[in-house]
């Protein structure tokens, strides 16, 4: 049975609609089903670009969904599907590898920048 997600994508916000910039250090990183390490992974999310940048590259955003406590960007990049997600206290990032597949996950935290 094929299931609709209207109330996912009506919640979306064009991406230019929202131009706020966001900072987040993730230091902690797991690999597959490796123990989780220490990490120093950094991500800007820069809302006037429209676009993340990481240690690894600068990507266009997709969508975001921005709440008052929530933050969620979707990316992709070629060979890559990034899913951001924060709060208040927290932050996870995660990278979905087409190569393998792979996965790694990053747990930090964001803050608002400006």
């Amino acid at each position: 049975m094929m299931r609709s997600i209207p109330i996912a994508i009506a919640a979306l916000t064009p991406v230019g609609a929202w131009a706020t910039d966001y900072s987040c250090n993730f230091n902690m990183e797991c690999y597959e089903d490796e123990a989780c390490a220490d990490s120093n992974f950094t991500v800007e999310v820069r809302g006037d670009e429209e676009k993340i940048a990481t240690d690894f590259g600068t990507f266009p955003i997709l969508a975001i969904r921005n709440e008052e406590n929530r933050l969620t960007v979707f990316v992709t990049s070629d060979g890559a599907v990034y899913l951001l997600s924060a709060s208040d206290t927290a932050a996870r990032f995660t990278a979905h590898i087409t190569d393998g597949p792979q996965a790694i996950n990053y747990l930090g935290t964001c803050e608002k920048v400006g």
